[in-house]
């Protein structure tokens, strides 16, 4: 009989029974005749099967593509469980020693390298994160590495804990503290060199698991890692002592093996609750932090600057990337979630700055387009007119709105860049950009320098090459890749370029011959026809005009395109051209039809969810103080009820009474009662003539090309310009237009009627 000595094992098993004399718990020792594959023998020599799932980390990627410049500093400790259904399908084929990268995550838009641990985007160059095949977690439901997890189980197998007698008896809390106390300082090297070592190689539940630690292993699914120097005797048995009972040892960390649901809750707890920040306000927020440092930006030198920027943004970068992957995706797929039924399959273009994303994660276009994809669910879940849309003879899956939206980056692949050296612009004879950057006010010109650049290059005819040949390229590369991943699709393709993606995209289609030509991987043709090209916030009206061109409809099939011609016509189907009223890169389309089209009003979106007139209503639910506000912003701008400037004299005048953010709050603020009042005429409608109605339903099935989205009552922050022109993929009206005439079949109208200025 001793006071707690520390039960050595021994080739035998050590009972500890716990005998009571004057309140003092006493602990005696004897050996069994069972050795450990002995103790039980009515007990299975098989292990216990483990719950297995699989994770992948989202806070630090193992490497990102070139143009990041990205270097893998820290091991990540953020990790996320794939569902049970791609976790299954993992789990089979990492039995089966499966070769093929295994297709996961929503929509399948990701991929799975077993052999490598990785996780991949299938259709876009993005982020590889690692993959951990969970087996034994911490108590934090975070899966350890795949090599430590499979030397456990390497040692688990040898060690056999699970035949282990459960002999575990509560521990009473007098002379616990002074234990713990006592192990902790052990922690001091003075203190551990007095220690007696244990000869390891006699203590059947402990191994080295040969990365600096040990595990000690208490049953079935119970152990503890702890680092290889607490080797002493008293250490080894006050670990042991106290059992899988986590307690306050320094350094001791409790594993248990097998995922279990209580694993899963503590994983989700920790994610973030708030909402992602919208595209707009992030930039903005970005922005203004750039402008903030533009004081101390004139006395730093160029390789400062460019240091700084590397280290700083590749952990900025990684955050915002995190956030993205935990917010932008659907974590529960199932099997109908990862295999839906799709028609629409629509291609969005990027447009200007987008090299900004090499720096500024939260204009990455990939995210925005998953915006984009997430608006579009939503709004097809909330609103019964988009469903019967989709599903025009019932049995309605409000989970499947039948498209998908990808993205289609190119601007990486360009050649010129900003910050590019001399080799990497394969001319040592020219300097970098940044090199002929003047000093002052550097953050603020690199900015506009990236988004500038890329309208710069559009107009320069060897970069003007280089960029349709990357789109086209990645438009084919993307459609021949969705085909074999999905050969049951025969769906009809669309575009959606935004801002100089929509001008690409419409060059590119009115650059296309008559007929596809030769295999896809061409760079001049597309390998697909293309249904409706969506154009948001585009300049091309613009564009077209200083050209010189006008824009007309294909006669026919084996129309040819000329450079001399004084006309354009896209390859599509149906033309659409979206802007919102506030969006200043954005121009109109129809009067470069005919001139006199500019006298009609574009047609007007309707609100996806809600109703203009609900929206009043909510306006004016929130009382005197919104009212009040509105009051004074309308006076403050100088302009009546009506929204009317007083008559002027002179065009001067006439220009400085002009004020665009006054007739916005205006037409806003007040209803069309109000508005009406008084001796104003309703607005001038006429019908279109047999001739207008047929040159415009040439170029759109619907009748009109140029569709104006509509100011939301509280959405003052859609009056910034850049807000404006990039809010298009998270606004719920851009979604449902688009979705509603992507999903729409209906015959071109027998007359039209439209509205003038």
């Amino acid at each position: 009989m001793m006071l707690f000595s520390g039960p050595r094992i021994t080739p035998y098993v050590h009972r500890i029974t716990l005998v009571r004399a004057k309140n003092i718990t006493i602990f005696a020792r004897f050996n069994s005749t069972k050795t450990p594959c002995q103790a039980s023998e009515t007990r299975s020599q098989e292990p216990p099967k483990a719950n297995i799932r699989w994770y992948y980390a989202s806070d630090v990627p193992i490497s990102k593509p070139e143009w990041f410049r990205y270097t893998k500093t820290k091991d990540p400790e953020s990790f996320l469980p794939f569902s049970e259904y791609d976790s299954n399908r993992l789990e089979r084929a990492f039995k089966n020693k499966s070769n093929k990268p295994i297709e996961v995550n929503e929509d399948k838009l990701f991929e799975v390298n077993i052999d490598k641990f990785e996780l991949s985007p299938v259709y876009w160059e993005g982020p590889v994160y690692e993959v951990r095949r969970g087996l034994w977690f911490t108590t934090d439901g975070t899966p350890l590495p795949n090599q430590v997890s499979k030397k456990l189980e390497q040692d688990y197998d040898v060690v056999k804990p699970y035949l282990f007698e459960n002999n575990i008896s509560k521990k009473k809390s007098k002379g616990n503290k002074d234990k713990i106390s006592k192990f902790n300082k052990l922690r001091a090297e003075k203190e551990k060199q007095k220690q007696h070592k244990v000869d390891l190689s006699r203590q059947k539940d402990v191994r080295n698991l040969d990365n600096g630690q040990l595990v000690l292993y208490f049953n079935e699914s119970k152990a503890v890692m702890f680092p290889d120097t607490y080797d002493s005797d008293f250490q080894i048995d006050a670990i042991r002592y106290f059992g899988p009972n986590p307690v306050s040892l320094l350094g001791v960390n409790h594993i248990q093996r097998g995922y279990t649901e209580e694993l899963k809750e503590s994983l989700f707890d920790k994610l973030p609750e708030n909402p992602l920040p919208s595209i707009a306000d992030t930039f903005q927020q970005e922005f203004g932090n750039v402008l903030g440092k533009l004081s101390s930006d004139s006395g730093e030198s160029k390789k400062e600057s460019v240091d700084t920027d590397n280290s700083i943004d590749n952990d900025v970068d990684d955050k915002h990337m995190q956030q993205y992957l935990e917010a932008d995706y659907d974590l529960d797929t199932s099997e109908s979630k990862s295999n839906r039924e799709i028609e629409h399959l629509i291609f969005c273009i990027h447009g200007i700055g987008q090299v900004l994303g090499s720096r500024y994660e939260s204009v990455n276009f990939t995210h925005n387009i998953n915006v984009l994809r997430n608006t579009m669910r939503k709004v097809f879940e909330e609103n019964d007119d988009y469903q019967k849309l989709a599903y025009p003879k019932g049995n309605v899956d409000k989970s499947n709105n039948r498209t998908q939206v990808l993205p289609i980056s190119w601007r990486h692949r360009v050649d010129f860049s900003p910050s590019r050296t001399q080799q990497e612009n394969k001319d040592s004879r020219l300097p970098t950009l940044s090199q002929l950057n003047v000093e002052g006010i550097r953050a603020l010109r690199n900015i506009v320098g990236d988004v500038v650049l890329d309208v710069l290059l559009y107009y320069e005819p060897k970069y003007l090459k280089q960029i349709f040949t990357s789109v086209t390229s990645e438009l084919n590369r993307v459609y021949k890749l969705y085909k074999e991943r999905n050969p049951n699709f025969n769906g009809k393709i669309h575009i959606l370029g935004h801002s100089l993606g929509s001008a690409i995209a419409f060059d590119i289609l009115s650059g296309q011959s008559g007929t596809i030509k030769g295999s896809i991987d061409v760079s001049k043709d597309l390998g697909f026809e293309v249904e409706n090209l969506f154009l948001a916030g585009s300049p091309v009206g613009m564009f077209k005009l200083l050209e010189g061109k006008n824009i007309e409809a294909r006669p026919t099939k084996d129309y040819e395109p000329s450079k001399d011609a004084p006309i354009v016509a896209p390859k599509c189907k149906n033309l659409y051209n979206v802007f919102h009223p506030c969006d200043p890169i954005a121009y109109r389309i129809e009067p470069l039809v005919s001139p006199k089209f500019g006298d009609f009003k574009p047609v007007p979106v309707k609100f996806a969810v809600k109703g203009f007139n609900s929206q009043i209503t909510e306006l004016a639910s929130f009382g005197d103080e919104i009212s009040d506000k509105i009051a004074s912003a309308v006076k403050w701008l100088n302009i009546t009820k009506k929204g009317k400037t007083a008559d002027a004299k002179s065009i001067d005048e006439k220009a400085q009474q002009e004020n665009a953010l006054g007739d916005i709050i205006s037409s806003i603020a007040f209803s069309e009662k109000d508005a009406n009042d008084g001796d104003e005429e309703e607005s001038a409608k006429r019908k279109l003539t047999p001739k207008e109605l047929s040159i415009l339903t040439s170029l759109n099935n619907t009748g009109r090309i140029d569709y104006s989205l509509p100011m939301g009552v509280l959405d003052f922050s859609l009056i910034s310009a850049v807000s404006a022109h990039i809010s298009y993929f998270e606004d719920e009206n851009t979604a449902g237009f688009i979705m509603k005439e992507v999903l729409s079949k209906q015959n071109p109208p027998k007359n039209e009627t439209v509205t003038l200025y």
